[in-house]
């Protein structure tokens, strides 16, 4: 399986730490940068400040993408976080993330069930199923 995403692991880091600080809530952000590789990890506000659901208000996620574009970076993808479940999509997020969501935007699902082994995979929301995709933490 080919890479989709490539990120240095302090922005896995700082995506796992979002996620352990809004627990129970489920957390959310927006991941910026060029040609495939993530330069910038933006937080976003769940709007639906649920531990079972998230979602970014549009105006957000608009405010975001202009940043990025004064940046020169784009938007590559997204992440969020399950507190008590496997870092697999549910139905829930796979219908509410397949529209906005698919390729070429990877989305990460934090499991964080075991805080003191989270775990981090990597998606594609295809044809209205999860795809799991290969992500590679560089250096640099």
């Amino acid at each position: 399986m080919a890479v989709a995403i490539r990120l240095r692991k302090e922005h896995l880091d700082a995506m796992i730490a979002h996620g352990l600080e809004d627990t129970p809530v489920e957390c959310c952000g927006v991941l910026g940068g060029k040609d495939g590789t993530v330069h910038v990890v933006r937080r976003a506000k769940n709007i639906q400040a649920s531990p079972y659901r998230f979602e970014i208000h549009p105006l957000e996620t608009g405010r975001i993408e202009r940043e990025f574009d004064e940046q020169g970076i784009e938007i590559l993808g997204y992440y969020h976080s399950h507190t008590g479940t496997a870092p697999v999509p549910s139905p829930t997020d796979v219908r509410a993330m397949g529209p906005l969501f698919g390729p070429p935007f990877v989305h990460f699902v934090l499991g964080l069930k075991d805080v003191e082994n989270p775990e981090a995979r990597a998606w594609y929301i295809q044809d209205g199923a999860p795809v799991a995709r290969e992500f590679e933490v560089i250096d640099g």
